[in-house]
């Protein structure tokens, strides 16, 4: 092997991922050549310090992180509940206003039970016609309370 292919596999090694044929293989370029063992030897120290550092500030920054967790679950928690509060809520929404359909109903409910029935031969109809062979007006002149208006519509071809 020469020593631009161990380099290469020197920091495959560093990464992790030189396979252990390989290794076997970097390891005899390694006790034979001293610059690639000196190379191997320098960036086996980078990791080891690098891996130092981060424990370091890792330790430096956990009371922060500490707290950010805290207050990440206390928002969690009160979202959660803030969502049971809400669809508490909407689940007994409806009731109220069922509650004010029902009285408008019953207080404009006509109490009136002395009409009679419709009977459409009672009645007098005059018919208009309409200035269009698709339509016809049928005008319901007559009725007790008010006058009543019946609008039929007919296609040409029924």
């Amino acid at each position: 092997m020469d020593c631009r292919a161990a380099l290469e596999k020197i920091g495959l090694k560093a990464d992790g991922l030189l396979p252990r044929e390989a290794e076997a293989e970097l390891s005899v370029h390694l006790a034979g050549c001293p610059a690639c063992a000196a190379e191997d030897a320098a960036i086996s120290a980078t990791g080891t310090m690098l891996r130092a550092l981060t424990g370091i500030r890792a330790r430096e920054k956990a009371p922060a992180l500490d707290a950010m967790r805290t207050r990440v679950r206390a928002a969690i928690v009160e979202s959660r509940e803030a969502r049971r509060r809400s669809s508490w809520r909407a689940r007994w929404a409806w009731i109220p206003a069922a509650v004010a359909l029902a009285v408008l109903a019953l207080l404009f409910y006509p109490a009136r039970t002395d009409r009679s029935p419709f009977h459409p031969s009672t009645f007098d109809v005059a018919v208009e016609d309409v200035e269009s062979e698709i339509a016809t007006v049928a005008l319901v002149d007559k009725g007790e309370d008010l006058p009543r208006v019946i609008w039929i519509i007919e296609d040409a071809k029924t």
